[in-house]
Parts: C-alpha cells; sequence; structure tokens
C-alpha cells in the first residue's frame, strides 16, 4: 500500500510540474547559426533543384538544337515561312529560355538566403527581449520575495501587523505568478528560434552571445536607398534579363517575318511589350517598398533619444534612492522599486535599439537582392 502511494504520489508530482523538458543548455551563436539554418533551409533546396533542373534543361535544349538545325539543313528553300520559324524556335528558344531559368532561380536562391537571415534575425531579436524581460520578473520576484520574508520577521518582532504580513504575501505569489509566466514566454520563444534554426526544438542556450541593437543609426539619403533597389532587386535583374529573351525570341521572329504588320511579328513584339511593362511596374512597386521602410527607420531614430532620456531619469532616480538608502531615509521597498524601474527602463531601450537595428537590417536587404521569394514569379 505504501508503495502505491509512493508511486501515485510521484504520477502526481510529475503532472503538477509538466512543463516542457529542454536539452542540455549551450551557447547560442547566432550569427554562426544561421549560416546552418541557410544550408538547411527547404527554400535554398529547392532553389538548388530549379537550378539544375534548369542546367538539364539547357543541356538537353543544346543537344536537340542540332537536329532542328539539320532539318533545316535538309529543306532549305522548300520549307514554308511557318516551318522554318518553327525550327529556328527550336534551335534557339530553348536553350536561351533554360540559361534565363538558371538565372532567375540563382537570383531567387540568394533572395531565399536573405529570407532566412531576416527571419532567423527577427525572431532573435523578440527573443532577446524576452530573456530581458525574464531578467527583470526575476529581479522583481526576488524583491517580493525579500519583502515577504522580512515582512514575518518583523512580525515575530512584532514590528508588523498580520495584515502587512499577508500583503507582502500577496505581491510574493503574483510575482512568483508573474515570473512563471514570462518564464513559459521565453521557454516558447526559445522553441520558436530552434525551429526557425532548423535544430532541436528543445534545445535550451545558457547565453545568447551577441545583442543586436543599434546605438546610433546611420541613415543615408532616400534616392541612394531606391538607386540601389532598382540596380540589385532580383526582381529589377530578372524582369530585365526576360525583356532580353523576349528580345532575343523577337530577332528569330523577325528573321522569318521582317514586317511588323504580319500576324507573327505583331506576337513577338508584344511579348517584348509585355516584359517592358513587368520591368516599369517593379520599379512602381520597389519604391513605395522602400519609402515604407524608410519612413519606420526614420520615425523610430527620431524616438531614440527619448528612450535614452527616460534611461537618464531612471538612473538619477536610482542613484539618488541609493544615496537615502545607505543615510537611512529611504526604505528598501522603495529602493528596490526605482532599482525595477531602471531595469524596466533598460530594457525599454535596448529593445527599441533592437527595433532600429532591424529596421536598418529590413532596409538594407530591401535595397540589396531582397530577402521574399513570393515576390519572385516562376
Amino acid at each position: 500500500m505504501n508503495k502505491l502511494k509512493i508511486f501515485a504520489a510521484a504520477v502526481l508530482m510529475t503532472f503538477c510540474t509538466s512543463t516542457v523538458a529542454f536539452a542540455q543548455g549551450n551557447t547560442l551563436d547566432i550569427d554562426a547559426s544561421i549560416d546552418t539554418a541557410v544550408t538547411e533551409s527547404y527554400e535554398l533546396k529547392n532553389a538548388d533543384i530549379s537550378i539544375q533542373q534548369a542546367q538539364n534543361s539547357y543541356d538537353q535544349a543544346v543537344k536537340n538544337a542540332s537536329s532542328y538545325a539539320d532539318q533545316l539543313d535538309k529543306g532549305g528553300s522548300n520549307l514554308d515561312s511557318y516551318t522554318r520559324l518553327t525550327l529556328m524556335q527550336g534551335i534557339g528558344n530553348p536553350p536561351a529560355e533554360a540559361k534565363f531559368s538558371i538565372y532567375k532561380y540563382s537570383n531567387m536562391e540568394k533572395v531565399a538566403e536573405n529570407q532566412v537571415k531576416l527571419s532567423a534575425y527577427t525572431e532573435y531579436t523578440t527573443l532577446m527581449d524576452a530573456k530581458d524581460a525574464l531578467d527583470l520578473e526575476k529581479q522583481k520576484f526576488q524583491t517580493a520575495k525579500e519583502q515577504y520574508d522580512s515582512s514575518q520577521l518583523k512580525l515575530n518582532l512584532g514590528m508588523a501587523s498580520p495584515a502587512d504580513v499577508k500583503q507582502a504575501e500577496v505581491s510574493y505569489y503574483s510575482e512568483n505568478a508573474q515570473l512563471n509566466k514570462t518564464q513559459r514566454q521565453y521557454d516558447l520563444e526559445v522553441m520558436k528560434m530552434n525551429k526557425v534554426l532548423n535544430t532541436d526544438i528543445y534545445t535550451k542556450y545558457d547565453v545568447l552571445l551577441k545583442d543586436k541593437i543599434t546605438e546610433s543609426p546611420y541613415i543615408r539619403n532616400y534616392n541612394d536607398y531606391v538607386n540601389d533597389s532598382l540596380k540589385n532587386r532580383a526582381e529589377i535583374l530578372n524582369a530585365q534579363e526576360n525583356i532580353n529573351l523576349k528580345k532575343f525570341e523577337y530577332n528569330v521572329i523577325k528573321g522569318i517575318f521582317p514586317s511588323k504588320y504580319d500576324n507573327m511579328n505583331q506576337i513577338g513584339q508584344y511579348n517584348v511589350d509585355q516584359a517592358g511593362d513587368a520591368l516599369d511596374l517593379e520599379k512602381i512597386n520597389i519604391p513605395i517598398e522602400i519609402n515604407s521602410l524608410y519612413n519606420d527607420l526614420q520615425n523610430k531614430s527620431k524616438m531614440l533619444s527619448s528612450k535614452k532620456d527616460a534611461l537618464n531619469l531612471a538612473q538619477r532616480n536610482y542613484d539618488t534612492a541609493r544615496v537615502k538608502y545607505n543615510v537611512g531615509v529611504m526604505s528598501k521597498i522603495d529602493f528596490d522599486a526605482q532599482a525595477d524601474n531602471l531595469k524596466s527602463a533598460q530594457n525599454d531601450l535596448k529593445s527599441f535599439q533592437r527595433n532600429i537595428w532591424m529596421a536598418q537590417l529590413k532596409l538594407n536587404l530591401a535595397c540589396g537582392i531582397g530577402d521574399d521569394t513570393s515576390k519572385l514569379t516562376n
């Protein structure tokens, strides 16, 4: 019977403490971890497959071209214009289209790499915020615990009433509940981080090695960002290369149907025009995106000084409180409150500096080849 009770108690304890069991702790180096995540990314592997398929198509198209060339030579002047066009297109178009696909998917691979990086850094800054929040709650809980213990001691010495103890007890259990809640949120963010990094979801980290903050943001001229984006973005590069492809295909048609009034000629010209319109549309959409990202960075940067002022005020209040506490004219409770306020202001500034760092990262990626594969058409 006693063994049964012991077993039942063990089972009960297991259920009562059923939080996620994390693996052995280690250090998270986000930059090094991203390299591994990029290698394991589904999007990059998919792009690699597409590049290889396009390369195979190119190799096959080159082989097939000789067959079309033989038919063209054998037919000579006896071939009608439409047959000659079909053979000419069979010689030139498939290799050109396959080369375009290789170029397009190579750019997509680079965009996918940035997409993984952006996703990882976004989650990492959230994780750092959660870590700071947890540290603050640990500090508040320790303060509440000390106050609760002190109230019990004072009660025994007749220096506090039962009501004082009860109030301290309520604060203690309230902070304990908040600490548990914050700990669960931090654990959840760790799991999300692991998912982004394609690692064991239950990996726990003793140390988050690097912070990502911007203390004094450097912002270039708006037009510089726009010009870079219109020069570097994959959407622009692919659209420009697609125009070259359509012009090549049009030239094949013009070689057989030179008149611009001919139906086949007009179809070829239409395809060139469509490709040009697609490029013009990208040149409209991308600056709109850059404008939004630029304004976000500008607005955050303007608010940074107020965050620093808030921290300086909290620091002064803490320093004053420490002097008063040391000379005995301020209670421990009031002094601890100032310490919590200081920690909160520090967390708030660091979180805001991380937001600025992320805003800069997003803008820089958007002015490079890009970071969103969904914006690239297949």
